[in-house]
């Protein structure tokens, strides 16, 4: 028997393989989606990997003061260095002092690790022999290829204390000479002689540790250190390995990704049941004939397990080609984001391994083969009468029955209970006692008002002062199941319409719309997968459109006027307090002097920022006078309401370095008007006047200048030498939105996968009625109806179950983004809700185009003679 059951199932599959050859595509798209955000962890987990031999060698960990910050280095007790010397678990040290520094050479800056050592115990360390000494530097190979450094090559330092010049002695190839950071950050690393920046550094403010073990064992050793020497101690190797970080950006791509995926298990649903129905009538002959269940169930099953591994199979294959996609848009993004940083990723190559090709295919396989078992156990089960009964009622009902009201009524019962048990998702709730009311009473009236009334309640409900993402789900929720509420009877009217005007001169469209009612569910199968996939695309394409316009709006005249900006380094004014510079070029400039009040940043601005400064959302000019006085500030709000109750009030705090640099001062603020956060675009929450400026705390100077375009080049290269940080912001919004724009469309390109399952499926469906209609084809064009009005017939059926989802999904997408628009502009005071009208047509235009090519292409078989068409179906 078992002979026989593998017999009879590959031959259905290699009988029916060109006919289900579009749907093999659409349900490989899980595997695929799957395989690739996989491939992409792996392609990160590889890298990582390979850097411990290319950047970290020997070095495992490493342990500093507690109290060490980026800018401030506090040097280790010797006490401590020597308990490290004489650690069990500790094999080599290498004690460091490190900080941030920029290089120049050959008119190109980057900004990278200073570490500063001794010749000695670099070479004790290494276990090698290391070329360097006093004004004779080590350079690491990815520094040495950015800047075409080489041996004996003259490079500037700058550190914040001063310039001084230094020859390259070694070119770092591999292991910790090539380090870039605890975290791979970094462009690099240059290792100088300690006499050469002893008086910039202490020593030792790091040590690093050669630990003793494999990579699992080493958090076990620093908890150890931890707590023995009351140090920051960290794994740099065992964290990376482990860090959540590196397969977030896999996840993240499958967790977007599943929209997609969900339109495609809505396609292997569909196929199930098309599966089912076309062998019903066989399988009732079978069993009449003595076949037992188990065994029709066994040869279905194994049919089906063979439609699913190829489509998996192939889904596979794609998934590594679409890895290498997203990984060269990952790696096109970052190099937008950190064009002004050097190298970060310039390494990273694809690797797959079998076990991630493996492990996506079959979990893009588990649910499609829960949904054919479903399917096959529940027809195989019944008796041959019972399995014909089956398929003719399931053919032709349109009804829930008293099934669907037990459902509607659990629903409801549902949604009472979330709502008043769970008062954050009682949209949920509210949700649920619609479409549970809806099934129990199951007429068009009804779903109209429900779908309107859910989406009046939540338009005009205000969301909680917290936002989260679950909020946003339920109303977007809410949006999508609101709308398709209301179409169901639009639905029916567009019906009634027809068939009183249109379809009386439209033989064509009266079949087509008799077909599509005939088959509902899976007209609404489709429809839904449509509607999905386009609700999720109107939302990733319009809410980043109104963000830009609102950015671009609020910095179109630069930041306040200004469009330079030069902050100062904060290493520098660990040396010094000094102005900054203005270049050639700059006009119209203006001081600011950035410090904590409170643990919130005040601003201390000079006159001339009081006099010239474009400040959009003011309402009044007085507070530019009242700043003049010392002791006078005003301060921003989050809230409109907190406005009247701050103006007249004197606020005492403690004003000091954001870096803890330098002192302190207690002071007294007079609030004389207050602004809009949300509107201010900078994270300043107190602005006074320079002359309320407390001379003891170390500040941070910030300049803001007007320039001309020309000369953007010469005052960033100005201000790159003197190592503080120059931004253009015309530049810098540009490469943000390039950088969003780049991730916008690798999100809709995901988003196209899922338009695929939604292609196959109608391409499928198109397929399957021009074969199951055969008869009724050849019987139309026996008694005069032309080819072109039979395709024309299939062609609007189809471009009708589409079209219905695709209205839905552009009515929930469009009330979704504004909602969601609307949300983020609170935040930020205002803004104007705009809809991408030109990128929404071309989107719609092609969806279009390619649903006319795909539905056209089973209609060759119509144009056949009736004599031919009249035969039985293949």
């Amino acid at each position: 028997m078992t002979e026989s059951i593998l017999k009879i199932a590959f031959r259905n599959f290699r009988v029916h393989i060109k006919t289900v050859i579009v749907l093999i595509v659409g349900i490989g798209v899980p595997a695929m989606l799957i395989v690739g955000g996989l491939s992409i962890n792996d392609t990160i987990a590889n890298w990582i990997t390979s850097s411990f031999s290319k950047n970290f060698d020997p070095a495992d960990a490493f342990v500093e003061n507690r109290r060490n910050n980026i800018f401030m280095k506090i040097a280790l007790d010797e006490q401590i260095v020597s308990s490290l010397k004489d650690f069990p678990t500790v094999e080599k040290i290498l004690p460091v002092s490190e900080t941030l520094g920029r290089i120049e050479f050959d008119g190109k800056t980057l900004d990278c690790l200073i570490i500063a050592l001794r010749p000695e115990d670099l070479q004790s360390f290494l276990g090698k022999r290391v070329d360097l000494s006093e004004g004779r530097i080590i350079v690491s190979k990815t520094i040495a290829d950015f800047l075409s450094l080489s041996r004996n090559s003259k490079i500037t330092v700058n550190i914040g204390a001063g310039e001084e010049q230094f020859v390259v002695g070694q070119i770092g190839e591999e292991g910790f000479l090539n380090f870039r950071g605890e975290n791979l950050h970094y462009a690099g690393t240059i290792f100088v002689h300690v006499d050469d920046l002893s008086k910039a550094m202490s020593f030792p403010t790091r040590v690093y540790l050669d630990l003793r073990g494999e990579i699992k064992e080493h958090q076990a050793i620093i908890e150890e250190l931890r707590r023995s020497l009351n140090v920051r101690a960290v794994a740099m190797k065992a964290d990376l390995l482990n860090s959540p970080a590196t397969k977030a950006l896999g996840y993240l791509t499958i967790a977007f990704s599943g929209f997609s995926i969900l339109a495609s298990f809505v396609l292997v649903y569909l196929f199930a049941q098309s599966f089912v129905e076309e062998r019903t009538t066989v399988m009732a002959t079978l069993r009449i004939l003595g076949m037992k269940a188990n065994h029709i169930a066994a040869t279905l099953l194994i049919e089906g397990l063979a439609y699913l591994v190829v489509s998996g199979i192939f889904g596979g294959t794609l998934g590594v080609f679409l890895a290498r996609y997203l990984l060269n848009r990952f790696l096109a993004t970052t190099s937008v984001f950190s064009a002004s940083f050097g190298p970060i990723f310039d390494d990273l190559q694809l690797y797959v391994s079998p076990m991630t090709v493996f492990l996506g295919v079959s979990a893009g396989l588990i649910v499609p083969i829960l949904i054919f078992a479903r399917r096959i156990l529940q027809i195989t089960r019944k008796s041959p009468v019972q399995m014909l009964s089956a398929f003719q009622s399931e053919s032709h009902s349109s009804t829930f029955g008293k099934f669907g009201k037990i459902i509607g009524a659990g629903m409801c019962a549902f949604g009472i209970f979330l709502l008043f048990t769970l008062k954050s998702f009682w949209l949920f709730g509210l949700l649920s006692i619609f479409v549970g009311l809806f099934l129990v009473v199951f007429h068009p009236a009804v779903s109209l008002v429900l779908g309107i009334v859910a989406i009046v309640v939540v338009s005009y409900s205000a969301p909680s002062e917290v936002i989260g993402g679950w909020e946003i789900l339920q109303r977007g929720a809410v949006f999508f199941v609101g709308s398709w509420l209301i179409f169901i009877y639009a639905i029916v009217l567009i019906r009634e319409i027809f068939l009183k005007k249109l379809l009386r001169r439209s033989v064509s469209s009266f079949i087509a719309l008799s077909y599509v009612e005939r088959n509902l569910r899976n007209s609404f199968i489709i429809a839904s997968m449509f509607s999905l996939i386009v609700f999720v695309m109107i939302l990733v394409v319009t809410i980043p459109h109104n963000v830009q316009n609102f950015v671009q709006d609020r910095l179109k005249n630069g930041l306040f006027g200004y469009d330079f900006m030069v902050v100062r380094n904060p290493l520098k004014l660990i040396f010094l307090k000094s102005e900054i510079e203005v270049a050639e070029g700059l006009t119209s400039y203006s001081r600011i002097y950035v410090a904590e009040f409170e643990n919130d940043m005040i601003a201390f601005v000079d006159e001339s920022f009081l006099q010239n400064a474009l400040v959009p959302f003011e309402t009044n000019k007085r507070w530019r006078e009242r700043l003049l006085e010392p002791g006078k500030a005003i301060v921003g709000y989050s809230q409109k309401d907190e406005a009247s109750n701050l103006v007249g009030k004197t606020v005492t705090g403690r004003v000091k370095s954001p870096f803890r640099i330098g002192g302190a001062r207690v002071m007294d603020f007079e609030i004389v008007d207050t602004f809009d956060m949300r509107q201010a675009m900078v994270p300043v929450k107190y602005v006074a006047s320079i002359n309320s400026m407390p001379k003891e705390v170390r500040v941070i100077p910030v300049l803001l200048a007007k320039i001309e375009p020309q000369k953007v080049a010469e005052a960033k290269n100005f201000y790159s030498k003197l190592f503080d940080f120059p931004i253009y912001i015309n530049e810098e919004l540009n490469r943000l939105f390039t950088g969003i724009n780049m991730l916008i469309q690798t999100a809709i390109a995901l988003l196209y996968f899922g338009l695929i399952s939604g292609f196959s499926g109608i391409a499928f469906h198109s397929l399957r009625s021009v074969i199951v209609r055969k008869r009724l084809i050849g019987t139309l064009r026996a008694v005069g109806m032309s080819n072109r009005s039979v395709s024309m017939a299939f062609i609007l059926e189809n471009i009708v179950i589409a079209s219905l989802g695709i209205v839905v999904g552009c009515f929930a997408g469009y009330l979704e983004s504004r909602d969601i628009s609307r949300l983020i502009f609170t935040l930020f005071g205002s803004g104007e809700f705009s809809f991408p009208l030109s990128n929404f047509l071309i989107l719609l235009v092609a969806i279009y185009a390619v649903i006319i090519v795909v539905v056209s292409l089973p209609i060759v078989l119509t144009k056949k003679s009736p004599a031919e068409a009249l035969r039985a179906p293949d």
